[in-house]
């Protein structure tokens, strides 16, 4: 028994050291400054025209062959899908206001997530709400499971949004608890040293 309640809290022990530390940022040029060479990807070899909207299947990826890219028209590394399983869309500027190419799901109420081929511990993105400002509720996943929940807006233009996790991340989910439809542009995504993290001047806290 005694052994056991050794076994017991080395394992305890382990789990909590283990725990993600995960950063949000609502500031672009930090988030940019800390985390500098990430792959970017702002959708603007979209096939769809200038001041249009169009919707075709998903995932967005750079194997899509559709209405809405074709094949290698988004650069490698991540998927975005529709997680209520239907249409994508893509919006041009400068239709509904928005000033860069955005995607997203098609219907107002769905909701999406990015997934990365190789797991990432930074992304940042611009969540777009033409409709009307808007909260989105953010998870993210590494291996393992969630490492954290949030809660972002979305507007016209859009909103900076982002996370730093010392844990890999696998994918993040956006999921729509209003009806606003939760729109995309400007993903930037990467796995970054350690070390651009490290010092005391560059360490934030969740926000």
């Amino acid at each position: 028994m005694k052994n056991l309640t050794v076994i017991m809290a080395v394992l305890l022990l382990t789990a909590t050291m283990a725990t993600a530390a995960v950063s949000y940022y609502a500031d672009q040029a930090i988030f940019e400054g800390l985390f500098p060479g990430l792959t970017t990807e702002d959708y603007s070899a979209t096939l769809v025209a200038p001041n249009s909207v169009q919707s075709d299947f998903g995932p967005l990826n750079s194997a899509t062959n559709n209405l809405l890219f074709a094949p290698g028209g988004i650069v490698d590394g991540f998927s975005f899908d529709n997680l209520d399983g239907g249409d994508n869309v893509v919006l041009t500027p400068p239709f509904l206001g928005v000033t860069a190419v955005t995607v997203g799901p098609n219907t107002f109420d769905h909701s999406s997530e990015y997934s990365f081929s190789v797991p990432v511990n930074a992304f940042g993105i611009e969540i777009v709400m033409p409709m009307a400002p808007g909260p989105v509720d953010i998870e993210i996943f590494g291996a393992g499971g969630s490492l954290g929940t949030t809660t972002a807006s979305g507007a016209v233009p859009g909103v900076f949004w982002g996370v730093y996790s010392d844990e890999l991340i696998t994918r993040i989910e956006f999921i729509e608890p209003v009806t606003n439809g939760e729109l995309f542009s400007n993903a930037q995504f990467g796995a970054v040293s350690a070390l651009e993290n490290s010092t005391w001047g560059n360490i934030k806290t969740s926000f």
